[in-house]
């Protein structure tokens, strides 16, 4: 279970695609440390988690009849943002103020499609991980898993399946270090467009539900994916799900926590992760921090 119970909440969710013509390096950096502390300084979020991922070519998740898994290259998201709003009307706050992002995605995206949820669909079941809010690598294994419905499935059949089935048999095994789920709505499509960033999915190739689940090691995630339980509740899905895409994370920079900025949202990921590692204690008094932030001295 949860070491504290999460207030309630509701999502934006963000899978994004490199732009053409830069490396995965200048994806990275300027994501984390100029687009990342220009959002974290909108109004309205509870949470701001940048998560760096990795292309998925198959091999780890398990795959069963009916539920093939997603390595097609064109699908390969190489990051996702994933903000938290403790009500529908902060969401609604930070959507209208998201417009100054639009000419920064063009900078670093070729796509950004997003997902929100209804109160009571994004729901935490475990959170042990030895860092909740990260700024890099964490210890664990964390694996971020898209899941597309079948056409022939109803939205209430698909979610019912999601949390009483997949969600109830993996949150029951002692091996999962963290499991987190959203039941996505609609794609979001009121944000303005951006210069060359796709913002509409293409048919049939949108998601309706994603979890993220992680491990102490690679013997607990094969544990896990070999467990019979887990694998009888994928296969008693095969008929609601047309397509899983895991991806595994590579890194995470943390942004807001409880409705602040952190140190990486102030001054951005790469030189938040300098000032910690040297132990530069001056640079996060208040005399600095107001210098930085509101130019007083």
């Amino acid at each position: 279970m949860p070491s504290t119970p999460r207030s309630p909440e509701v999502v934006f969710y963000v899978p994004l695609w490199k732009r053409d013509g830069i490396t995965l390096a200048q994806f990275d950096d300027y994501w984390r440390d100029v687009h990342g502390p220009v959002c974290a300084r909108l109004p309205g979020q509870m949470e701001y988690w940048q998560f760096h991922l990795s292309p998925y070519e198959g091999g780890l998740f398990p795959v069963v009849d009916g539920c093939p898994v997603n390595t097609l290259y064109e699908d390969q998201f190489m990051g996702v943002a994933e903000l938290t709003f403790s009500s529908v009307e902060d969401r609604a706050t930070w959507f209208q103020a998201s417009t100054i992002l639009m000419d920064d995605e063009h900078n670093i995206f070729s796509k950004a499609i997003g997902y929100t949820t209804s109160l009571g669909n994004t729901v935490t079941l475990i959170d042990n991980l030895s860092e909740p809010y990260p700024n890099g690598s964490i210890s664990e294994l964390r694996y971020h898993v898209m899941v597309r419905k079948a056409d022939s499935a109803s939205v209430d059949q698909f979610r019912t399946y999601i949390s009483d089935q997949l969600m109830a048999s993996l949150s029951s095994l002692k091996e999962v270090s963290k499991l987190r789920y959203h039941l996505f709505d609609e794609i979001d499509l009121s944000r303005p467009d951006a210069q060359g960033v796709e913002h509409v999915e293409k048919p049939g190739k949108d998601y309706h539900a994603c979890f993220e689940i992680a491990f102490a090691t690679a013997l607990d995630r094969e544990t896990v994916f070999s467990d019979p339980g887990f694998l009888a509740a994928l296969t008693s899905g095969s008929d609601l799900i047309d397509m899983i895409k895991p991806s595994e994370e590579r890194f995470t920079a943390t942004f807001v926590a409880d409705h602040k900025m952190t140190l990486a949202g102030a001054r951005g990921s790469s030189v938040s992760q300098l000032i910690t590692g040297l132990g530069a204690l001056n640079q996060i008094r208040d005399d600095i921090n107001d210098l930085m932030l509101f130019n007083k001295l």
